[in-house]
């Protein structure tokens, strides 16, 4: 007979969970006690109904409060779809302040970390995250921790059972609440897909059994999550994501699930994956732009968005940048212009460069567009946010400005400036807060 960890291992195996290892070796350090001599001082957590959020380093707790109202209003809806009865036991948040700790503690190496851009991970049902001035641009960091508590009650509902694409795919579905209900693909995903497609190159099945934070790069690692996602929407249309994984768990077979839900055998589903439910995939016209990986080496964000870009756009660019320094705005947007109009997928800082330069020159009008379409096209840009906040707290839009505050400090809080716009305008309007629901219509 197979020992509780023989059994525990062929499970985890055979339903391909992200890091399994990790359950059958020795418990993870906890976070407190690994950073109980840390030289950030001492460990901090605050609470809220549900939820414990511990930090180290005292300048992360900037989005604590934040954090917590954000998870609270998610959890109001997601509890009714993932729960049969409330739990009284609050659900763990561990903000680490840099990727070497991430590494220690996680037992993901550093290498896997910059090789796929990994910044969250649930492990022993504990959510963790890297804080986001890790990364040049920072990143959605309220989405991934409803991304992250999404895996947490699926692990509450099967520990086992699930396979790493149902897992991611059925994460992403649900981590754009409270606000956004259904799954949503951003340009740079859809953009990445379309290469990938186009090239008859997207991932079989088989290949999406594989842990995610083990892929050779940021684009598969990237593209794994697309087609997880796309999958698990499939799936959810068919029988109900959820309501697949109960059943998963009360038969202790995934296969037999899969049948019950699409009333295909896993070897039909497999052969079919790529063929017939991938090709189906629609992308969106005019939705697609190109994908910018997520970056750990602390270069400069202009060069590592321009590196692809030809020789001819990257002069016009850099003219562009030189007029600029010298007063000369017209002249500069110019030049900008026409660097954006030579690439088919022109760098977010080219486009932030080209607003701020028609905003110099006193056209507003033109330099509204530019941002309106970069934020279009890349949602998570802190900076084109926070230059929009600007421009509508001019034209005394104060409820939109602050909403486009709230969008850049939901990715990068470290933003210059950012934190004090924020509190200037909460002074003169305290009603306004990191929730986004009182002012929805």
């Amino acid at each position: 007979m197979r020992s509780d960890v023989t059994k525990r291992f062929l499970l985890c195996v055979l339903s391909g969970l992200v890091l399994c290892s990790t359950n059958l070796q020795a418990k993870l350090p906890a976070f407190r006690e690994f950073f109980k001599s840390s030289s950030l001082g001492p460990v901090k957590s605050k609470e809220s109904a549900h939820f414990v959020v511990s930090w180290v380093h005292p300048r992360d707790e900037v989005i604590v409060d934040a954090l917590l109202e954000h998870i609270e209003w998610a959890h109001r809806d997601l509890e009714p779809i993932f729960k049969d009865q409330s739990s009284t036991h609050k659900a763990p948040v561990e903000i680490f302040p840099d990727l070497k700790d991430f590494s220690e503690v996680s037992g993901l190496s550093m290498a896997r970390f910059r090789a796929t851009g990994t910044i969250a991970l649930t492990l022993e049902q504990r959510m963790m995250i890297l804080f986001p001035r890790n990364l040049a641009f920072g990143y959605g960091w309220a989405e991934t921790v409803v991304h992250e508590y999404i895996h947490y009650l699926i692990r509450e509902i099967s520990e086992n059972m699930v396979p790493i694409w149902l897992h991611e795919g059925t994460a992403q579905l649900f981590q754009g609440y409270p606000y956004e209900k259904k799954p949503v693909l951003k340009p740079a995903q859809w953009g990445l897909f379309k290469k990938y497609k186009k090239q008859n190159k997207l991932l079989s099945l088989k290949s999406l059994q594989e842990p995610f934070p083990y892929k050779k790069d940021p684009e598969e690692a990237e593209l794994s999550y697309v087609q997880a996602l796309l999958f698990a929407d499939w799936l959810n249309q068919s029988c109900g994501a959820i309501q697949l994984i109960r059943w998963a768990e009360a038969a202790q077979d995934l296969g037999a699930a899969l049948e019950k839900c699409t009333k295909k055998s896993y070897k039909d589903l497999d052969a079919e994956f790529l063929p017939k439910i991938m090709a189906q995939v629609k992308i969106p016209e005019g939705s697609d732009v190109e994908f910018y990986a997520r970056d750990f080496s602390g270069r400069d964000p202009v060069e590592v968005e321009g590196q692809k870009k030809d020789r001819e756009s990257r002069n016009f660019a850099e003219l562009g940048s030189r007029l600029f320094n010298q007063g000369r705005f017209r002249a500069s947007a110019f030049e900008m212009d026409r660097a954006i109009h030579k690439t088919p997928a022109p760098p977010p800082s080219w486009q932030r460069q080209l607003a701020v330069s028609y905003q110099r020159a006193n056209d507003l009008s033109k330099s509204a567009q530019v941002l309106d379409k970069l934020l279009k096209d890349y949602p998570e840009d802190a900076s084109g946010w926070f230059l929009r906040a600007a421009q509508l707290k001019k034209e005394k839009k104060h409820l939109e400005s602050w909403n486009a505050l709230l969008h850049a400090f939901f990715v990068n809080p470290f933003l210059e400036s950012l934190t004090d716009e924020m509190h200037l305008l909460k002074e003169e309007f305290p009603k306004f807060s990191y929730s986004f629901n009182m002012h929805k219509d």
